[in-house]
């Protein structure tokens, strides 16, 4: 007997119930119909079901969400993976071609979603990706771990680029980018605050990011930044200051101006 599915998508109904049966989402498609449930099982559904219906992410419930295609871990303490961010790695594939050994480095790791997909889609690099948090950190691992990348790259906690040594042939940074003043809709505020604000204007990241980058970057290196709605002038009004010149942007799937890349002025 199926549960009341209670004002969710019936796509979103399936992967919960497909949780709560250890089963896969395909399995449960052909076998709704004739689905038993124990009283815990029901309960357990009721619950989860509940939680979305009030506004709580579904990859915040099921503790992961598919990013190019592959599925990443998730929690509290990181940012949900987003189809916009796939802007960004879509931005890095056209500039750098398969078959060569790229360096890569990721600022606000995460997931690690950004950094082992390039990884994946780029198996000869190798990178390295910073975060703050410990605690994203520890998904990152798990992430890690999964896709089978703990040879091919190396998690630091600290600060953006501080304690870092060498150079990259990429840079990527989806840092957090909303106004502390900004109004989000209930779901965006089960992520992290540290993942999503950056003070009062929305730059305070870009500006402590992008005038040290020229230290880090290869002479033929790119920087790759995920940006918010409207931040296009202000983020290359900070680059140009450190000495960085725009190559090119790159628009979502909304028509929205998401990513920039950046190479050294005189390169």
């Amino acid at each position: 007997m199926v549960t009341q599915q209670k004002n969710i998508q019936f796509y979103e109904y399936r992967l919960l119930v497909a949780k709560v049966l250890g089963q896969s989402p395909e399995w449960v498609f052909m076998n709704l119909p004739t689905l038993e449930f124990t009283d815990s099982q029901t309960q357990e559904l009721d619950d989860l079901v509940n939680r979305r219906a009030s506004g709580e992410p579904l990859a915040k419930i099921l503790g992961y969400k598919e990013f190019y295609s592959r599925p990443f871990f998730t929690n509290e303490f990181t940012l949900d993976p987003r189809p916009d961010s796939e802007t960004l790695i879509d931005a890095v594939l056209q500039s750098f071609p398969k078959d060569q050994p790229y360096q890569i480095l990721d600022l606000g790791l995460g997931t690690g979603c950004l950094l082992f997909t390039l990884l994946c889609e780029r198996p000869k690099s190798f990178g390295v990706g910073v975060d703050f948090s410990f605690d994203a950190l520890m998904v990152a691992k798990k992430n890690q771990e999964n896709l089978g990348l703990t040879d091919r790259s190396a998690l630091v906690q600290g600060n953006w680029l501080k304690a870092l040594k060498g150079q990259f042939d990429i840079i990527i940074s989806n840092p957090p980018y909303i106004s502390s003043s900004e109004y989000l809709d209930i779901s965006t505020l089960h992520d992290p605050n540290l993942a999503l604000f950056s003070g009062e204007t929305g730059l305070e990241a870009y500006q402590h990011i992008i005038p040290d980058i020229k230290t880090f970057l290869k002479p033929s290196g790119k920087l790759f930044l995920e940006i918010g709605k409207g931040q296009e002038l202000c983020v290359q009004n900070i680059a140009l200051a450190a000495g960085l010149c725009q190559e090119h942007a790159l628009k979502d799937l909304s028509g929205i101006t998401r990513v920039l890349c950046y190479n050294l002025c005189n390169s």
